[in-house]
């Protein structure tokens, strides 16, 4: 969330008195003691050498295959005595929380800065609970308001009679997908990213509402659980990223039983996932780098030259929008794009390769099977990118929770608490990113290893494919590495 990030940091640091902010909320960048073209070779060189140590090390495609098999199992955890109604009470808090927070949007403050709403979607909702998710388990299954809202009134509804318990309208169509949800997941990216009003507490009030109709109509014509796996691109979001968990079931399960496993494991798959869901690993992948390079000089130079370009102020005129918007929906449009043909010519140098081993497979098939590897590298860049602005704007719903209708209140004592805005400085960010982008694609790698000997029978092959998915991590890693280098560090002198 670059651009709100720096308006919301930019606004406490003159609040404080301490001038504009920089980019990532840092009045001072770090500088570097080497080149930066050091740590990025350094980078790509030591997920080029992991690539190495598991040719060296791993073992044979068959026990491979079976290891991984029983490691995903997990230990199923005991059950718990008061769980479900545990889950109970917290889903109904969520309800209730949910509708607190609408009406703070609607009738709180108008400043962002002392109305709930916007910290609670972007910095609360969207960034702390993909953490949580990515790293113990997809609480979101047990904290989704529009679930757990219509989970009741499917319970009111069967208590009420038959007659009029909630069914599905329709069917499903198959061959959607989660087409729904990619879209929607676009238009939440271009929420996040570009939308001018996306601070302002009525107007996202109003969104939440419109998705609110928008989620509880896809339950009630195609089911509830259908839409929440097909439609509810936070629900599909926050699943894929908890694959990585070591919670390996959903919290909303019955009984509270969970199963603890390796982390990363639940992202390997016998089968090739549908297409549309590989299209929203893509789309998380490059939403996320769109949202980087919106900072770096690059992308400036690029919306200089699209400003002095007639065509774009005629399309501007023709939408009746700021030609900075047309710029960006088109640069959110365009870099998914690039990102999926990236990703499908890496599968089609795989195919071939595994074809000419004997074992034929088709690009689409190659994509689909190894699109979930790259799971690991969303993590990663989301746990970076984000991580000064949770630990700095997230401060806000400190204050703002004594008083969230800006009513006068100091409902817990916290209403003149001042954001510490030291409590991060560029140094650690860069040291935390550096570590964070290296794991994430190493353990790609990892997985793309594991998974190509689940697939392929023979040690050539399963270390000739992995080679054109090789050039792409190390790639990769250097691009994100670059980006995120932009706005919070100073290279040393050549």
């Amino acid at each position: 969330m670059a651009l709100a990030q720096r308006s919301l940091l930019a606004t406490a640091l003159l609040a404080a008195g301490a001038g504009q902010a920089a980019a990532h909320g840092f009045g001072a960048r770090y500088d570097l003691p080497l080149p930066l073209g050091l740590y990025l070779f350094a980078a790509a060189f030591v997920v080029a050498l992991s690539f190495l140590m598991l040719a060296a090390f791993a073992h044979s495609p068959n026990d491979a295959a079976e290891d991984t098999r029983t490691d995903i199992t997990g230990y199923v955890l005991p059950r718990w005595p008061g769980a479900s109604w545990l889950a109970l009470v917290v889903r109904w808090c969520s309800v209730l929380l949910f509708i607190a927070l609408v009406v703070a949007g609607l009738t709180g403050s108008p400043d962002p800065f002392k109305n709930p709403l916007p910290v609670s979607v972007w910095v609360i909702g969207w960034v702390g609970i993909a953490y949580v998710s990515a790293l113990i388990g997809n609480v979101w299954a047990l904290l989704n308001p529009w679930d757990n809202a219509f989970r009741a009134a499917e319970w009111i509804t069967a208590r009420a009679g038959s007659r009029r318990r909630l069914r599905p309208v329709l069917a499903y169509p198959a061959r959607l997908g989660v087409l729904p949800g990619v879209l929607l997941f676009f238009v939440f990216a271009w929420m996040e990213l570009i939308w001018p009003a996306r601070d302002q507490p009525a107007t996202l009030a109003c969104a939440v509402l419109a998705y609110s109709f928008l989620t509880w109509t896809g339950m009630a014509l195609f089911g509830r659980v259908t839409w929440l796996s097909k439609g509810e691109f936070l629900a599909i979001a926050f699943g894929l990223l908890a694959r990585f968990a070591i919670l390996g079931t959903s919290l909303s399960q019955s009984g509270g039983r969970l199963s603890l496993r390796p982390p990363a494991v639940g992202l390997l798959v016998d089968h090739p996932v549908p297409r549309s869901l590989a299209a929203f690993v893509i789309l998380m992948l490059a939403t996320v780098t769109f949202d980087g390079l919106l900072e770096t000089p690059l992308w400036s130079t690029i919306t200089d030259q699209a400003l002095a370009s007639v065509s774009v102020q005629r399309m501007a005129e023709v939408l009746t929008a700021a030609p900075q918007l047309v710029i960006m929906t088109a640069g959110l449009v365009i870099v998914p794009l690039i990102f999926a043909a990236c990703y499908v010519l890496v599968a089609g140098l795989m195919a071939r390769i595994a074809t000419g081993g004997g074992t034929a497979i088709p690009t689409s098939e190659m994509a689909r099977l190894f699109v979930l590897t790259l799971v690991p590298i969303a993590i990663a860049y989301h746990l970076s990118h984000y991580l000064s602005y949770l630990l700095i704007a997230g401060q806000f719903i400190i204050p703002i929770a004594s008083d969230p209708l800006a009513l006068g209140w100091n409902l817990f004592g916290t209403k003149l608490y001042l954001i510490n805005l030291g409590i991060v400085d560029a140094r650690f960010v860069w040291y935390a990113s550096l570590t964070l982008i290296i794991a994430g694609h190493v353990i790609a790698v990892w997985l793309s290893h594991i998974q190509a000997q689940r697939r392929f029978t023979t040690r050539h092959v399963v270390l000739r494919s992995q080679l054109p998915m090789l050039a792409l991590m190390v790639g990769y890693t250097a691009v994100s590495l670059w980006i995120l280098s932009q706005p919070i560090v100073e290279v040393a002198p050549q």
